[in-house]
């Protein structure tokens, strides 16, 4: 008999567990949803350079450091950064320098998050001139690099200090 009450007794103990651990006999679900929003992907670069002094005929060069692009989209799309230079016009001259022949090179870009980005070969930027894209983009990433920038100065330049713009952008 002893044997029956101890088996009785597990029985009802493991009765007693599975009813503790059952779900409720009513449940309602409720779907949960989080929107991620892209931002936008811009392109900063220094407000002024300077070019070494040269004697008409010789190629004036520049150093543009801390070229950024910031792709903020948390996305998957890549990017290409371009520049376009305008013609070099004289301060006290109606003399210029045309900005045909100048020529932008891209350093290796410093990536931040996930991405490859590539220089594009060295090319004129007086027509828009691609010197980076972004390929294989996750997310948030940035890009800064360094350019070196050479304009030919003719042999029929006149002594003047020239001014051009040099735009950057992001597509």
């Amino acid at each position: 008999m002893r044997k029956i009450t101890f088996v009785t007794l597990a029985l009802a103990g493991s009765a007693a567990l599975v009813g503790a651990t059952t779900l409720p006999a009513f449940a309602a679900d409720t779907t949960a949803t989080v929107e991620v929003s892209g931002g936008l992907v811009s392109i900063a670069a220094p407000a002024t350079i300077a070019f070494t002094t040269v004697a008409p005929g010789a190629p004036s060069t520049a150093t543009l450091a801390g070229v950024v692009v910031t792709d903020a989209r948390a996305g998957v799309e890549g990017w290409v950064a371009n520049v376009t230079l305008a013609d070099f016009t004289g301060t006290d001259t109606a003399d210029t320098i045309p900005a045909a022949g100048a020529t932008y090179t891209a350093g290796t870009a410093v990536v931040v998050g996930t991405a490859t980005v590539a220089p594009s070969a060295a090319g004129d930027p007086a027509a828009t001139l691609p010197v980076q894209t972004a390929t294989a983009v996750t997310g948030n990433n940035t890009a800064t690099w360094s350019a070196t920038l050479s304009v030919p100065v003719p042999t029929d330049a006149l002594s003047d200090t020239f001014t051009a713009v040099l735009t950057h952008s992001v597509v």
